[in-house]
Parts: C-alpha cells; sequence; structure tokens
C-alpha cells in the first residue's frame, strides 16, 4: 500500500492553521504521515498545533518540530520534506484547505500511472473570511490563467520541460510527489529556488511532470502570504499598487528567475542532450530579459525574440510592453 506523507510548514498562522489541520485529517483516504515544521513562530501557532495533535490523538503519526530559530519558509520547508517517509509527499500550507477528496483523488492517478513523478491540481481562491474570489478568465489559459494553454477540465496532462522552465503552473500546495523526487531535492538543492517549482522542474527532468485539472484546494489570498499570486490581489486591501510597471520590480523578478534557473545546474546529470538544451535556452534567455531590464538596452529586449516561443511563453503581452516601458523610461 502506498505510504501519504503530507509536508506543512507553519510561521506565525494562528489565524488559519487548525482550519488547515481539520481539512487533513477529514481526508476520505486517511494521511499516514503529517510532519510539521514550525519556523520560530512568534503567535500562538505551535501550541495551536500541539493542542490538535494532542486532543485529536494524533501523536503516532502526525509529528511537530520547532526550528530554534527562524530559517526561512525555503529551509523549513526542507526541513519538513527530508523528515518524510512516504512513497507520495504532499506540500501543504498552513492558511488553505484541502477538499476532502484531495489525496485520494491525487494518489489514484500516482497509483494508475508509473510515469509520473510529480503532480500539480488544479484550485480555487478564497480570501481571509473563506469568500471565493473569481479571477477573469483568459482566453486559452487554464488553471486560473496560471497556465497558459487550454486543457480540459478533469484530465491529467503532462506538462513539458520547456513549459515549467519559463514559469510555474500552480501553487506548491497543490503539489505531490514521489519518492525518488524527494531524495534528489533534499540531496542536491541549494535552497534558492522556490521549492514547489524546483520539485517541478525536477519531475520534469525526469519527464514525469504532470497536471490534474481539477480543484482540490482553496487556496487562501490574504496580507500574510510568503507567496501569493498578485493577479487576484485586490489593491485597495494588498496594497499592489502599480507594480507591475515598476521599472525595480520587475529587475527583481527577473534576477530571481535567472538565479532559480541558473541554480539547476546541480540536476544536470539527469539530462539527456534534449534536455539539458531546453535547460540552457531557458536559463540564456533568462540572463539576456534581465541584462536588458538592469541596462535598459531595447537592443538587447529585441535579442529576446531570438529565443524560440521563450518570451511569448514566460511573458505575457501586458508584461512585454510593461519590459519595453521599463527599458525606455531613464
Amino acid at each position: 500500500m502506498t505510504k501519504v506523507s503530507v509536508a506543512l510548514a507553519t510561521f506565525n498562522g494562528e489565524k488559519y492553521v487548525e482550519k488547515q489541520l481539520k481539512s487533513l485529517l477529514l481526508q476520505r483516504r486517511k494521511i499516514d504521515e503529517v510532519i510539521i515544521a514550525d519556523d520560530a513562530s512568534t503567535d500562538s501557532t505551535a501550541d495551536i498545533v500541539k493542542n490538535f495533535i494532542e486532543r485529536n490523538r494524533l501523536s503516532a503519526s502526525w509529528h511537530f518540530f520547532v526550528n530554534e530559530k527562524n530559517l526561512g519558509f525555503l529551509r523549513n520547508f526542507k526541513r519538513a520534506i527530508e523528515k518524510t517517509s512516504g512513497d507520495v509527499i504532499f506540500l501543504c500550507d498552513q492558511d488553505d484547505i484541502w477538499y476532502k477528496t484531495k489525496v485520494d483523488s491525487m494518489l489514484s492517478r500516482f497509483e494508475s500511472n508509473e510515469h509520473i513523478k510529480a503532480m500539480y491540481s488544479g484550485f480555487k481562491v478564497i480570501d481571509e473570511n473563506d469568500t471565493f474570489i473569481k479571477p477573469r478568465s483568459s482566453f486559452m489559459h487554464s488553471n486560473n490563467n496560471l497556465i497558459k494553454f487550454r486543457i480540459e477540465p478533469f484530465d491529467t496532462v503532462k506538462i513539458e520541460l520547456s513549459t515549467i522552465c519559463n514559469y510555474n503552473i500552480s501553487p506548491g500546495c497543490t503539489l505531490a510527489f514521489t519518492r525518488e523526487v524527494r531524495d534528489i531535492y533534499v540531496e542536491k538543492t541549494k535552497n534558492i529556488c522556490v521549492h514547489d517549482w524546483e520539485i517541478a522542474l525536477i519531475a520534469a527532468f525526469l519527464d514525469g511532470l504532470y497536471f490534474f485539472n481539477t480543484p482540490l484546494t482553496n487556496y487562501r489570498i490574504h496580507p500574510g502570504n510568503a507567496i501569493g499570486l498578485p493577479a487576484f490581489s485586490k489593491k485597495s486591501l494588498y496594497n499592489k499598487g502599480r507594480a507591475a510597471l515598476s521599472c525595480c520590480t520587475r529587475v527583481d523578478n527577473a534576477k530571481k528567475i535567472y538565479s532559480y534557473l541558473s541554480a539547476m545546474e546541480v540536476y544536470q546529470y539527469l539530462l539527456p542532450p534534449d534536455k539539458l538544451k531546453v535547460l540552457a535556452s531557458s536559463v540564456n534567455f533568462a540572463k539576456t530579459r534581465l541584462n536588458a531590464l538592469e541596462e535598459k538596452k531595447f537592443r538587447k529586449l529585441l535579442e529576446l525574440y531570438k529565443c524560440p516561443g521563450n518570451y511569448s511563453r514566460s511573458v505575457t503581452f501586458k508584461g512585454r510592453l510593461a519590459d519595453i516601458f521599463c527599458v525606455l523610461k531613464k
């Protein structure tokens, strides 16, 4: 029987964490192991988690660890992941709510397709009051517009390396992966790239990244998100303002993407020549875009169109216009 683990990272999550814990406990397919790593919270998160475990008599399979000092969310998630022992590991945020069928639905797909190394599911968005936020639908997009091509509802599709190198396709709280991927990640990660994107890239390197197009998580957007989805944020509430057009924001984001993809060099031993070429092309594109934005060179911006498909696949039309605005602005 497949052993299922959940890796949950917490930090100052007293407002929402108990709802998430309840949703884990109420899964139709019982979770075999829950690993919770708290990153030295200064609120009552630790007490809430401890009391929940004791009250529901879960200490045999739910394990709670509190860091002596704050490690940051990347290292805290890694700590939770490396303590898991399951065959399939689910990532879990402290402030979301899982559908009762999440583990059962995703696990059945792992068990019926040996090629799946990691799989994202769809999600719905809620605010701090559990009210659903519906995005404006974009033509030929999927998964709340995060995937820039059409996938039919309820379909399970393979995600190519060229796609996941250009952009992440879903929040980390929708991701599950095999122990094989877990072992590679724990051994090789430099803790530079966002953990779920790095895990998804590893799965794609192994030719086994998939997406299940049905919502199984209520993903919560609120002012305290470690990583949010700006497209869903209400400007008046989260003070995003005109961040999308900010040159500083665009340069910072370009730096992150370049550093994330560059950090994937540690996994080159996994790659056959064709996939190595895809990764190298994506790294080169990220570097060229960063240089264009930093140096404000329109000529370098034009070079991005020489990278076949990268620019149009990874940056929206509005984003490409914002890049031009940033380069031309002195």
